[in-house]
């Protein structure tokens, strides 16, 4: 995954936007790339001129989840291309022959919405039991999540860093316990993939979701959801389309009367046809990355947020978690967690509203000012965000 010839200096002239802003808003919606916005192009002049490209993006659809699954150490029938990692989580959630007594195992105060709704859902529809884990200092306390984890466990859910603080997730412990009780561990790597080096097999994940707007670099409207082989044969979709279903060499519009057989994997959980427009731009971007390779980025990034909270704790600023250290991912947060609220205090307001007008983009999230990096921040970056801070504190 390693180039020889593109290193990160001449990759980050690919994004015009940080030659006049600071972006660090990566958890809410990361920049692309000019590659990105350029291959889009011959695709959209078809449309304008009314040819059919289908056969040959249907093609790239495939190239995509081959490349993705290569991404993140996957096989390519472990892959199936969604809308968002929140449809991913609901397949996974509705795909399981749930029984009254079943239980589902969780840290909701640092879950996103949308890995809290389906498991409320599936409560009061099935009976089953959300078993709801405390947050340990802002982090994920996986020793807490594996002594709630039991033999009526079906499906233990996580994020691989959290949308905020951010901090990551200790994962080895989980994926033991639900290995050897049978569960389904599934985790949400929205703020991870594409920043952190992912790999599905070192995590021990079941299943792994992510959107391709955030550090994968392309557009909303895509996802991708990694199924683990042995799972995805013996789970069964909620819902059924074309292309969920294996009918041989028949053609798309061919009639079906009769019972129909799944495709093998995670591309049985597939519905209806797909965004070509965010797979052209998700496979452009996913091979940027592949390029400088995740190893790689994953140093730079963490070098870059290590130094930016160090910087801010040396201020006397209150950095989540403090000093920084194996918790430290991409994502460095202010302030004091505040669950169900978008609002900050004063304080926090005041500085985000000051670096806002010096031209860095951060984010607000449940209270806390968040500062989310990629490939495209430096060192320098940091060290500007930390003057701006200063001068504000002055």
């Amino acid at each position: 995954m390693t180039s020889h010839f593109l290193t990160l200096d001449v990759l980050r002239q690919e994004f015009p936007a940080i030659k006049s802003a600071i972006y660090m808003d990566v958890a809410n919606q990361g920049l692309i790339s000019r590659t990105t916005r350029t291959s889009m192009d011959q695709h959209l002049d078809n449309r304008l001129n009314g040819l059919n490209d289908e056969e040959e993006m249907m093609q790239l659809v495939e190239r995509t989840r081959s490349r993705f699954a290569q991404f993140v150490g996957a096989e390519t029938d472990e892959i199936a291309v969604t809308k968002n990692a929140s449809e991913g989580i609901n397949i996974i959630g509705n795909a399981i022959a749930w029984k009254p007594g079943d239980n589902v195992v969780l840290c909701r105060q640092l879950e996103h919405a949308n890995n809290i709704l389906p498991w409320l859902q599936l409560r009061d529809k099935h009976g089953i039991e959300l078993r709801v884990v405390e947050t340990d200092n802002g982090a994920i306390p996986c020793d807490a999540i594996v002594d709630q984890t039991d033999s009526r466990t079906r499906i233990v859910t996580v994020s691989t860093v959290t949308m905020v603080p951010g901090f990551k997730t200790v994962m080895e412990p989980i994926a033991e316990a639900c290995k050897r009780l049978g569960a389904f561990l599934l985790a949400d790597a929205s703020q991870s993939v594409g920043i952190l080096h992912t790999d599905v097999t070192q995590l021990g994940v079941d299943g792994l979701v992510a959107s391709s707007y955030k550090g994968l670099m392309g557009l909303y409207g895509l996802g991708f959801l990694y199924c683990r082989r042995e799972w995805a044969d013996r789970l069964s979709p909620a819902y059924l389309a074309r292309f969920s279903v294996d009918l041989g060499d028949a053609p798309e519009s061919a009639p079906i009367f009769n019972s129909v057989k799944l495709r093998a994997g995670a591309p049985r959980f597939e519905i209806g046809h797909y965004n070509f427009p965010g797979v052209i731009a998700v496979y452009a971007s996913i091979g940027q990355l592949m390029e400088i390779g995740t190893p790689a980025i994953e140093q730079s990034v963490t070098s870059v947020a290590r130094r930016l909270a160090s910087g801010l704790l040396d201020l006397g600023l209150p950095v989540c978690g403090g000093a920084p250290g194996d918790h430290t991912g991409s994502i460095v947060a202010l302030g004091e967690p505040a669950p169900g609220s978008r609002e900050a205090d004063s304080r926090i307001q005041s500085l985000r509203e000051h670096l806002l007008k010096n031209q860095v983009i951060v984010s607000v999230r449940r209270g806390m000012l968040r500062f989310s990096l990629h490939l495209y921040n430096t060192a320098d970056e940091a060290d500007r965000v930390v003057g701006l801070a200063k001068r504000w504190l002055a």
